[in-house]
């Protein structure tokens, strides 16, 4: 199994360098570890460091005009392989690009990173915007 916790630096250069006007909104897919040992020799639950992670983060994302537009539970993989579970999956909605690259590059977001990276197994960021609404698909 392949583990993905941050994006690459391809990956990141070449979705920071994007077009894409507007809000956008990223969809959040979440596995926690189960235990974690930060490098002092703390020691918390995956969910607890990304506790500490969205506490010191909380402010700086809803500074730059950030919110949680949606937030689920985990039921059951329908499509997709079947050992695949997320512990936290949310929708974060940025007013535009420029917001999302000033809170990564913001220091004090980079020193909160250390609880996510403690704290996640695997994780997908989908970065998406919205699209018409109506019935159909």
């Amino acid at each position: 199994m392949m583990f993905h916790t941050e994006p690459t630096k391809e990956q990141l250069k070449a979705f920071l360098a994007s077009d894409i006007k507007g809000p956008i909104q990223m969809l959040n897919l979440i596995r926690f570890k189960k235990n974690v040992v930060y490098p002092s020799g703390e020691r918390a639950t995956g969910a607890e460091a990304y506790r500490a992670y969205a506490a010191e983060t909380g402010p700086i994302f809803a500074g730059l005009g950030g919110k949680i537009v949606w937030r689920g539970d985990f039921k059951a993989m329908v499509i997709g392989p079947a050992a695949e579970r997320w512990d936290a999956a949310f929708i974060a909605e940025y007013p535009n690009l420029q917001a999302f690259q000033k809170m990564i590059a913001d220091p004090a977001y980079q020193k909160a990173v250390r609880h996510r990276r403690a704290a996640v197994e695997t994780s997908r960021l989908i970065c998406l915007t919205k699209g018409k609404k109506g019935k159909g698909f």
